[in-house]
Parts: structure tokens; sequence; C-alpha cells
């Protein structure tokens, strides 16, 4: 089978990784407050869990330049398997702390979360060297991944269930042994994954002009990484502290809330592959993303309507949901663009190493989510709406960073419209 046919397994993977991920993200923060860790403790544990993410982003990201993409994508689905049966197998505290860490889950459970691991942007851009075509094969996989997500928040909302007859903890630990067992799947299915042959290694990091571009992502995704973490790894607490949802009703009610979300990434997607012609990706890039800034921060204003008792009830609840669905579609339709930009300056031979340096800054950024669980305990917008803030600042510094380079529509053209 060719390239073409054989990119069929890299959607398999990444829809089961998906449905796997997104449980797993979810659930990881609401199991640990079920055990009675404060929420200023899973803050902490969060950086723990970025920073095991760096790491394996950083090792990943060089094998892969030096033994292939596919290796590295292989690699990156390990740690998930490992962590899952930790967390299914795990009564013990301590345990169960290093099983969420190990398990590098953590971030974002939005639906592009199960896209992405260390090698999939560079394995594409590795084998599409066009920008329209590079731009379809990202936006068919976060329209897949977000596709799928919504099995995973079916999954967590599944917990409600289960607790009758497993009693809560039990059920949470199951649905991680059936996550586990979804993540050796998608490792099955990359074993098919083509990958074109690519210019050998010559330099030990990567080369000069690969890292000024990669120093130009960094300053983005730093800032970027830094609101994200604030924000949204412990967002699932905030909707159950703000409104006080009963923990037998936890589950069902937060995954709720994220499926219009998953459905809005998987229809962003389809546009940005559908109308992926004659466009300024550095301006659909920074505009999507400042403006999902914005719209964090009118969640958080909502959160602080409920939180103060200006306007309270679950149609406070409904109106958030609303708005992280519309925030969902923007940035659908604007990542395949921004990762377009994001690769555009990297040369063939350093794709796994600028990508997973571009991916670690922003992880590594993303440990803000230590001062989250603080923040929620002082008050309770206060991750969202500084969180926006800092979103919205990193879509401002795409234009200033990368229009001289790539400013002219013309020169960054895609192609012509998708049939």
């Amino acid at each position: 089978m060719d390239n073409n046919a054989r990119f069929k397994f890299l959607l398999y993977s990444r829809a089961l990784r998906s449905v796997a991920i997104i449980y797993m993200t979810l659930a990881i923060p609401l199991y640990l407050h079920l055990l009675s860790i404060s929420i200023s403790l899973i803050g902490v544990i969060y950086v723990g869990i970025m920073v095991f993410m760096v790491l394996t982003s950083l090792l990943f990201g060089m094998i892969g330049d030096r033994l292939g993409y596919k290796k590295s994508l292989i690699l990156s689905e390990i740690p998930p398997i490992l962590g899952g049966l930790l967390l299914w197998f795990s009564g013990n505290m301590a345990l169960t702390v290093i099983a969420a860490i190990v398990s590098g889950v953590g971030g974002v459970a939005g639906g592009l979360r199960g896209s992405f691991s260390p090698g999939t942007t560079a394995i594409v851009v590795s084998n599409y060297p066009e920008d329209k075509e590079r731009v379809m094969r990202i936006s068919s996989l976060t329209k897949v991944a977000s596709a799928f997500s919504i099995i995973g928040a079916f999954v967590l909302m599944s917990q409600s269930y289960l607790q009758n007859y497993l009693g809560p903890i039990s059920s949470y630990r199951f649905l991680f042994l059936i996550s586990s067992f979804l993540m050796a799947l998608s490792l099955i299915n990359l074993l098919f994954v083509f990958e074109a042959k690519r210019p050998k290694k010559t330099t030990k990091i990567m080369k000069m002009s690969s890292m000024l571009h990669t120093m130009k992502v960094i300053a983005t995704n730093v800032v970027n990484g830094a609101g994200i973490g604030i924000a949204m790894p412990l967002f699932p607490l905030i909707l159950e502290s703000a409104f006080k949802i009963p923990s037998q009703s936890t589950s069902l009610i937060i995954g709720l809330v994220y499926i219009p979300s998953y459905i809005g990434v998987s229809f962003g997607s389809y546009l940005a592959g559908r109308f992926s012609y004659k466009k300024n990706i550095v301006l659909i890039a920074s505009v999507t993303r400042a403006i999902s800034g914005l719209i964090l921060m009118f969640m958080g204003v909502f959160i602080a309507f409920q939180y103060f008792g200006i306007y309270a009830g679950y149609s406070m609840l409904v109106a958030v949901t609303l708005l992280y669905a519309a925030r969902s579609i923007i940035a659908g339709y604007g990542n395949p663009f921004i990762q377009a930009v994001n690769m555009k300056g990297i040369n063939k031979e350093d794709y796994g190493t600028a990508s997973s340096f571009q991916g670690v800054a922003s992880t590594l950024s993303m440990s803000s989510s230590g001062i989250s669980g603080y923040l929620i305990e002082e008050m309770l917008p206060l991750p969202l709406l500084l969180g926006g803030i800092l979103q919205a600042v990193s879509g401002a510094l795409y234009l200033p960073l990368f229009k001289k380079k790539y400013g002219n529509a013309e020169s960054v053209k895609i192609g012509e419209p998708s049939k």
C-alpha cells in the first residue's frame, strides 16, 4: 500500500487514542479528588505530569529524527498504557499518584488532545511536503480524533452507571483498564503507518535556521501554554465546585459539558480542510488563537456570575457549555494552520526535534497548572480569566513574529479548493 492508503492506520490510531486519552484526561483529576486529595495538591501533581511529558517528548522527538518518526509515535503510546494499567491495579495512594504522572496524560481534555503525540506532526510534514496537503491531513486527524473524543466523554459518563455495581472508585479503575487496552490497539495500528525516507541527521540537535524559527514558535507557545495550564487541566473541578455537582453525577454532567466541544472541534477541523486555499496561514493562526483566549475569559465571567451569586443556576452551566463549544470550533479550524506555521521554517531533517522542542515549551509552561489549584481555592473564576488573557496575548504575538516571513498570503497559498 502507498502513503495515502496507509494514512488510514494513523487515523485509526488517533481515533482509538482519543477515546482513551479523553477519558483519562477528564477522569484523573476527578478520581484524585474522589480519593480526598485536595485541589491544590492535585495542581502540584499535575506539575509532575507536565515534567514527565516534557522529558518523554524531548526523548521521543530526538529518537524520531535519528531512527524514524514512526518509532517515536509507537514509543509515545507506552506511558499511557502503563499508567492506565497502574491506575487500574493500584489501591495505594502513593502508587496512584505515580501512575497518574507516568501516564503522561495532562493538559487540556479538548477535542485536539488525542490527535497529537510526539512524532505526529513530524511524520505528517515529512510524508507530505505541500502546505495544502499538510493542512488537509492534519485537519483529517483532528476531525477524526475530535469525533471519537465524544466516545471518550461517554466512557466518562458511563462511570455514573457503573458505580451502582462496582462502586465509585472501582468503576473509575475499571475504565482506566479499558483505556489502557484501547491505547494498546492504537499502538498496533501505528505499526502499519507509512514513513517517507528523510535526509540523514547531520547535526546533534538541529540546524541554525530551524532553531531560529523554533525559538519564535516557543515564544508564542510558552505564553499560550501558561494560559492553558492555568485554565484548563482542572476545568472539570472548576465546574464541579461552581455548580456544586453531586459526586454521583459528576462524571455524567462533566461528560455532557464536553461533548458539544468535541463536536465543535470536529466541525472546525472539517472547515479547515474544506476551505484551506489561498489563505494567509499566519493571520488565521493569530486570530483563532486570540479569539480562543477571549472566549476563555467570557467563560470565566459566567463562572464569576455563578460564584458571586449574581446570576446563578444551571443556565450558567449551559452558557459555559455553549461558549466552550464555540471556542472548540475556533480551535478546530485554527489548529491545522497553527501547525503549518510552526513547521514551515523547519529543515526536513529537524522535524522531530523541532516539533518536540515546540511541544516541550508548551507543555513545560503548562506546569502553571501547579498554581491553578491555589487560584481555584482563592477565587473560582481566576484560572479562566488569567488563562484567557495569556492565550489572547499569545495569539497577538503570531503576527509580529511571523508576518515578515510568511505574511504575504500568496507566498503561502495552500492550493486549490478541496473537492
